[in-house]
């Protein structure tokens, strides 16, 4: 049985009333959470299946999004020699809670390990909204660093203006540009700074659409470029060959009303592969992006 908050929590998210990674993660355990407080379910294979499910329609709403897949496995787990509904229930709301607690952590922990990389005067460039990024930008200035931001407005969702709303609220210097000027202002760009929603175990970055094209400009202009990113975003299914599945969105973010037969191609996210990437800020501290598939295996084991 699928659950009324599953439901709503799903269609949210599919139609990006929930963004980023982490926002997303932490509405899917709280939706699996009130789930599995309100089920009716008698027995233990009951209540599994009950689960399962929930969290199966809870995934099929973003496929990139390993943080969330992760942490509804996590949670999934501690049922596992669980013989009565009711333990059951209560180390759900154990999983759910301890998930988000070491993932508010790792964010926190990003924060300072990433403020440090940034020196008083610098230009910082990011693209899209990364809650993890503006952790790493606030803190900085909080440190008394006069920093000035440069933000995409990424289309066609337009989610810099959630970034730009933001710095500026804070009182940081920002500047909003299109998604195409990016590497006309490249060279007034100390670190380029980006967000993930999923990390492969060959390395790749997954992000939102147009990261990878930026990075390049980044590489071709000489700028330093780091991906801040939670190892919760690190996929287990990589190890073992699968390929991050790439959301396709709705056509008519792009173009509403389009001449009649024109095809529109709207992928939500992008590859952008190692040799791009000078450094990524974990909560395990500063590592390449070639030490991912070391992380993963050593996290979840081999996967077959």
């Amino acid at each position: 049985m699928i659950s009324p908050i599953t439901k709503k929590t799903a269609v949210k998210i599919k139609k990006l009333e929930i963004q980023g990674a982490r926002n997303i993660a932490i509405a899917a355990l709280r939706a699996i959470e009130e789930t599995a407080r309100k089920s009716k379910a008698k027995t233990m294979g009951a209540f599994l299946k009950e689960m399962k499910q929930n969290c199966e329609v809870l995934v099929k709403s973003r496929p990139t999004e390993p943080a969330m897949r992760n942490g509804l496995n996590y949670v999934v787990k501690k049922l596992s020699n669980t013989k009565h509904v009711s333990d059951a229930k209560g180390l759900v709301r154990k999983g759910c809670e301890e998930y988000i607690t070491l993932m508010e952590h790792a964010v926190e922990k990003i924060a300072e390990i990433g403020s440090r990389r940034i020196k008083d005067g610098d230009t910082i460039m990011t693209h899209c909204h990364s809650s993890t990024v503006m952790g790493i930008i606030k803190k900085a200035w909080k440190d008394g660093k006069k920093i000035n931001v440069i933000c995409t407005e990424t289309r066609p969702r337009f989610q810099g203006r959630i970034t730009a709303k933001e710095l500026v609220s804070f009182g940081i210097p920002t500047t909003m540009i299109v998604d195409s000027a990016a590497r006309y202002v490249m060279n007034d760009v100390d670190l380029l700074i980006v967000g993930a929603d999923a990390v492969t175990a060959d390395s790749f970055i997954v992000n939102k659409i147009g990261t990878s094209q930026i990075m390049l400009a980044a590489k071709e202009a000489r700028t330093m470029s780091c991906c801040a990113c939670e190892t919760f975003k690190f996929d287990p299914v990589t190890l073992s060959g699968e390929w991050e599945t790439i959301e396709e969105r709705d056509p008519k973010e792009v173009w509403e009303n389009p001449p009649k037969g024109l095809k529109i191609f709207n992928p939500a996210f992008d590859f952008t592969p190692p040799q791009l990437v000078n450094f990524m800020i974990t909560e395990l501290g500063i590592i390449t992006p070639y030490e991912t598939g070391m992380i993963i295996l050593e996290r979840y084991g081999k996967v077959v």
